[in-house]
């Protein structure tokens, strides 16, 4: 994503995420606006990894801390009424991610690691 891009972004700004230049530009203005719709903070716990072959590697994912039911909904709902489909609920965070080349409108529960 290129530096000027980051001004079109109300919730999130470059340095909360591992090579920012990375991170797909459609998928972080789909972020921001279901972080606009949650009306909570959505602190990042993960999001490019190099190494990974799958979407935190494309810089087509993120992981969003969340550890209490109240604000695990409101981050889901808020996911889904922008439009994502892959969804991971986890005990300490929330995977979300858009990478097409994944099975679509799945969601899953998972154990932190």
């Amino acid at each position: 994503m290129r530096i000027e891009q980051w001004g079109y972004l109300k919730y999130f700004g470059s340095s909360e995420f591992k090579d920012p230049e990375k991170m797909d530009y459609d998928f972080l203005l789909k972020l921001d606006k279901a972080r606009g719709i949650a009306g909570i903070p959505f602190v990042l716990n993960s999001t490019y990894r190099a190494k990974d072959k799958l979407s935190h590697g494309k810089g087509l994912a993120v992981d969003i801390n969340c550890t209490t039911s109240v604000d695990r909904l409101k981050i889901v709902s808020s996911l889904i009424e922008v439009g994502f489909v892959r969804i991971g609920i986890y005990n300490k965070h929330i995977h979300v991610d858009c990478d097409k080349s994944l099975p679509q409108n799945v969601m899953w529960w998972g154990t932190s690691k």
